[in-house]
Protein backbone atom coordinates (compact mmCIF):
# COMPACT_ATOMS: atom_id res chain seq x y z
CA UNK A 1 0.00 0.00 0.00
CA UNK A 2 0.92 3.59 -0.69
CA UNK A 3 0.16 4.56 2.92
CA UNK A 4 0.53 2.48 6.08
CA UNK A 5 -0.77 3.71 9.43
CA UNK A 6 0.44 2.67 12.87
CA UNK A 7 -0.66 3.83 16.31
CA UNK A 8 1.56 6.92 16.22
CA UNK A 9 2.94 7.15 12.70
CA UNK A 10 2.04 7.57 9.06
CA UNK A 11 4.25 5.79 6.54
CA UNK A 12 3.93 7.10 2.98
CA UNK A 13 5.52 6.48 -0.38
CA UNK A 14 6.44 9.91 -1.73
CA UNK A 15 7.38 11.42 -5.08
CA UNK A 16 9.49 14.43 -6.07
CA UNK A 17 7.00 16.88 -4.56
CA UNK A 18 8.53 16.06 -1.14
CA UNK A 19 12.16 16.64 -2.19
CA UNK A 20 12.58 19.70 0.08
CA UNK A 21 11.38 17.77 3.11
CA UNK A 22 13.61 14.77 2.32
CA UNK A 23 16.62 17.05 1.83
CA UNK A 24 15.83 18.74 5.16
CA UNK A 25 15.82 15.34 6.92
CA UNK A 26 19.28 14.54 5.54
CA UNK A 27 20.63 18.01 6.30
CA UNK A 28 19.41 17.89 9.92
CA UNK A 29 21.02 14.49 10.43
CA UNK A 30 24.07 14.67 8.20
CA UNK A 31 26.62 13.69 10.82
CA UNK A 32 24.53 10.88 12.33
CA UNK A 33 23.51 9.33 8.99
CA UNK A 34 26.91 9.64 7.29
CA UNK A 35 28.61 7.77 10.14
CA UNK A 36 26.97 4.50 9.09
CA UNK A 37 25.70 4.91 5.51
CA UNK A 38 27.54 4.62 2.18
CA UNK A 39 29.58 7.61 1.07
CA UNK A 40 27.34 10.13 -0.67
CA UNK A 41 27.89 11.62 -4.12
CA UNK A 42 29.14 15.23 -4.20
CA UNK A 43 25.68 16.59 -5.14
CA UNK A 44 23.75 14.62 -2.49
CA UNK A 45 22.84 17.67 -0.41
CA UNK A 46 21.11 19.47 -3.28
CA UNK A 47 17.45 19.76 -4.12
CA UNK A 48 18.05 18.49 -7.67
CA UNK A 49 19.59 15.30 -6.35
CA UNK A 50 16.54 14.52 -4.19
CA UNK A 51 14.03 15.44 -6.90
CA UNK A 52 15.68 12.90 -9.20
CA UNK A 53 16.12 10.32 -6.43
CA UNK A 54 12.44 10.52 -5.49
CA UNK A 55 11.46 10.11 -9.15
CA UNK A 56 13.61 6.97 -9.38
CA UNK A 57 12.25 5.63 -6.09
CA UNK A 58 8.66 6.16 -7.16
CA UNK A 59 9.23 4.46 -10.51
CA UNK A 60 10.91 1.49 -8.78
CA UNK A 61 7.96 1.35 -6.35
CA UNK A 62 5.51 1.10 -9.26
CA UNK A 63 7.66 -1.69 -10.77
CA UNK A 64 7.71 -3.60 -7.47
CA UNK A 65 11.50 -3.54 -7.06
CA UNK A 66 11.80 -0.96 -4.27
CA UNK A 67 9.69 0.40 -1.45
CA UNK A 68 10.57 3.40 0.69
CA UNK A 69 8.14 4.67 3.27
CA UNK A 70 8.84 8.13 4.62
CA UNK A 71 7.83 8.38 8.23
CA UNK A 72 5.69 11.14 9.73
CA UNK A 73 4.36 11.56 13.23
CA UNK A 74 0.59 11.11 12.99
CA UNK A 75 0.11 14.57 14.51
CA UNK A 76 2.49 16.37 12.10
CA UNK A 77 2.30 15.46 8.41
CA UNK A 78 4.47 18.40 7.36
CA UNK A 79 7.81 17.05 8.67
CA UNK A 80 9.46 13.80 7.58
CA UNK A 81 11.09 12.23 10.64
CA UNK A 82 12.56 9.10 9.10
CA UNK A 83 12.38 6.42 6.45
CA UNK A 84 12.28 2.65 6.07
CA UNK A 85 13.07 1.10 2.71
CA UNK A 86 13.42 -2.24 0.98
CA UNK A 87 15.34 -3.29 -2.10
CA UNK A 88 13.49 -6.33 -3.46
CA UNK A 89 15.39 -9.15 -5.11
CA UNK A 90 13.03 -11.56 -6.86
CA UNK A 91 15.45 -13.61 -8.92
CA UNK A 92 16.50 -17.12 -7.96
CA UNK A 93 14.59 -19.65 -5.91
CA UNK A 94 14.32 -17.51 -2.80
CA UNK A 95 13.22 -13.91 -3.29
CA UNK A 96 14.35 -11.63 -0.50
CA UNK A 97 14.57 -7.99 0.47
CA UNK A 98 17.18 -5.80 2.12
CA UNK A 99 15.88 -3.31 4.67
CA UNK A 100 17.31 0.08 5.52
CA UNK A 101 15.99 2.52 8.10
CA UNK A 102 16.79 5.87 9.61
CA UNK A 103 15.21 8.17 12.16
CA UNK A 104 15.70 11.88 12.78
CA UNK A 105 17.99 12.24 15.80
CA UNK A 106 15.37 14.35 17.62
CA UNK A 107 12.87 11.47 17.37
CA UNK A 108 15.10 8.56 18.38
CA UNK A 109 14.59 6.46 21.49
CA UNK A 110 10.80 6.72 21.29
CA UNK A 111 10.15 3.37 19.63
CA UNK A 112 9.25 5.04 16.31
CA UNK A 113 11.79 3.14 14.22
CA UNK A 114 10.68 -0.20 15.66
CA UNK A 115 7.03 0.72 15.07
CA UNK A 116 7.68 1.83 11.48
CA UNK A 117 9.91 -1.13 10.61
CA UNK A 118 7.54 -3.76 11.97
CA UNK A 119 4.64 -2.21 10.04
CA UNK A 120 6.71 -2.05 6.85
CA UNK A 121 7.97 -5.63 7.32
CA UNK A 122 4.34 -6.72 7.55
CA UNK A 123 3.66 -5.05 4.17
CA UNK A 124 6.72 -6.63 2.53
CA UNK A 125 5.77 -10.05 3.85
CA UNK A 126 2.05 -10.03 3.15
CA UNK A 127 1.74 -7.80 0.09
CA UNK A 128 5.01 -8.68 -1.66
CA UNK A 129 5.32 -12.31 -0.53
CA UNK A 130 8.86 -11.90 0.81
CA UNK A 131 9.91 -14.54 3.38
CA UNK A 132 13.45 -13.33 4.04
CA UNK A 133 14.65 -9.84 4.89
CA UNK A 134 18.31 -8.98 5.33
CA UNK A 135 19.83 -5.98 7.07
CA UNK A 136 23.41 -4.90 6.41
CA UNK A 137 24.70 -3.09 9.51
CA UNK A 138 28.00 -1.45 10.40
CA UNK A 139 29.45 -3.29 13.44
CA UNK A 140 29.79 -0.01 15.39
CA UNK A 141 26.12 0.91 14.91
CA UNK A 142 25.02 -0.38 18.30
CA UNK A 143 21.54 1.20 18.13
CA UNK A 144 20.79 -0.42 14.77
CA UNK A 145 22.09 -3.81 15.89
CA UNK A 146 19.87 -3.58 18.99
CA UNK A 147 16.84 -2.65 16.90
CA UNK A 148 17.49 -5.51 14.47
CA UNK A 149 17.74 -7.96 17.37
CA UNK A 150 14.50 -6.62 18.87
CA UNK A 151 12.78 -7.23 15.51
CA UNK A 152 14.09 -10.82 15.44
CA UNK A 153 17.02 -10.47 13.01
CA UNK A 154 19.87 -12.95 13.50
CA UNK A 155 23.51 -12.47 12.44
CA UNK A 156 24.18 -14.25 9.15
CA UNK A 157 27.72 -13.38 8.06
CA UNK A 158 30.49 -10.84 7.98
CA UNK A 159 30.98 -9.04 4.66
CA UNK A 160 34.60 -7.85 4.77
CA UNK A 161 35.35 -4.44 3.25
CA UNK A 162 31.91 -4.43 1.57
CA UNK A 163 30.80 -0.84 2.17
CA UNK A 164 32.39 2.52 1.56
CA UNK A 165 31.58 4.78 4.51
CA UNK A 166 33.17 8.19 4.89
CA UNK A 167 35.52 7.30 2.06
CA UNK A 168 36.83 4.10 3.68
CA UNK A 169 36.02 0.47 2.86
CA UNK A 170 34.64 -1.14 6.02
CA UNK A 171 33.28 -4.48 7.18
CA UNK A 172 29.52 -4.93 7.39
CA UNK A 173 27.54 -7.59 9.23
CA UNK A 174 24.57 -9.11 7.39
CA UNK A 175 21.60 -10.00 9.58
CA UNK A 176 18.56 -11.94 8.40
CA UNK A 177 14.92 -12.31 9.40
CA UNK A 178 12.58 -15.15 8.41
CA UNK A 179 9.13 -13.63 7.83
CA UNK A 180 7.32 -16.78 6.63
CA UNK A 181 5.26 -16.84 9.85
CA UNK A 182 3.73 -13.43 9.02
CA UNK A 183 2.00 -14.55 5.82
Amino acid sequence: PYIKLTNRLVLRVENETKAKEVLALYQRNRFEFESFEPTRPANFYTLDYHINALRREYKAYTLGTFLRYYIYSADNMSKIIGAVNFNLYRYGETPYAEIGYKMDSLNQRRGYTFEACTAAIDVISTEYGINRIDARIHPDNVASIGLAAKMGFKPLCLEPQSANILGKNVDIIRYTLDTSHIQ
